[in-house]
């Protein structure tokens, strides 16, 4: 989409660079925090407000484009957080995701960037900014009255939103909480090599195949598989209640 990405994001994080501090940044991501304590916290409104939210076509097409607009900053939040550790930005372009066309942000070098922080902060960068762009909705949610015909309909945002961000930091590739598990584990393709060493585990001889791999390797891809598992299982159950919950409603 730009001639030279890296030049792109380098403008936009000389002047996003003032707000990146950890002193602006620590205090928005505690807000964050508590604002998805009190979605939990109300989430018996946020099913019924989700549903409103289908039953209204034009606010619906409205809160699709925002989020379309969250996933847009999102992927351009990975790369000026690669700007501010001195990564470098390979591509910045359109690809189809049904039922959209999405945008991707190339990184091609953050992995060789010195620290576990800044690979951390990189990764998580789009997850972060989308839920901060939640947070002036759930301030004017918070502060409607409760009979108040928008409230119900910031809701569903909210909600929708929410789903959002928050599945983006799920440690299964490829979203953002796998690079990030395996930044903070010091492990490189996590997914693949667990994949492999349970393939040896459990064909024949798997003790003596498997005989060869530090116990802390060993240890690390055992647990992610048995969560991984567990997360998936979780997801699908999770789904199908809150689908039903919206069925029922």
């Amino acid at each position: 989409m730009v001639a030279d990405a890296d030049a792109t994001t380098a403008r936009l994080h000389r002047f996003l660079r003032p707000l990146l501090h950890p002193a602006l940044q620590l205090p928005l991501l505690a807000a964050v925090l508590v604002m998805e304590v009190a979605l939990v916290l109300h989430f018996g409104e946020l099913m019924d407000g989700t549903l409103e939210l289908f039953r209204q076509p034009v606010v619906l097409a409205a809160v699709a484009l925002f989020l379309w607009f969250s996933i847009t900053v999102h992927e351009l939040a990975h790369g000026v957080a690669a700007q501010h550790y001195g990564g470098h930005v390979a591509e910045i372009g359109l690809r189809w995701r049904f039922p959209a066309a999405m945008l991707y942000c190339t990184v091609d070098n953050y992995l060789f960037l010195p620290g576990r922080r800044a690979k951390l902060v990189i990764a998580g960068a789009g997850a972060h900014i989308n839920l901060l762009l939640l947070l002036p909705f759930a301030l004017w949610w918070a502060l409607l009255p409760g009979d108040d015909p928008a409230r119900p309909l910031l809701a569903g945002l909210l909600f929708l939103g929410s789903v959002q961000g928050l599945s983006n930091l799920v440690p299964l590739p490829p979203l953002d909480g796998y690079r990030m598990l395996g930044h903070a584990l010091g492990a490189a393709h996590l997914a693949p090599e667990t994949r492999t060493y349970l393939a040896l585990r459990a064909g024949r001889g798997g003790t003596e195949a498997t005989a060869a791999y530090p116990r802390r390797a060993r240890t690390l891809y055992t647990a992610y598989g048995i969560g991984s598992a567990l997360l998936l299982l979780l997801a699908v159950t999770g789904t199908c209640v809150v689908a039903v919950l919206l069925l029922l409603r």
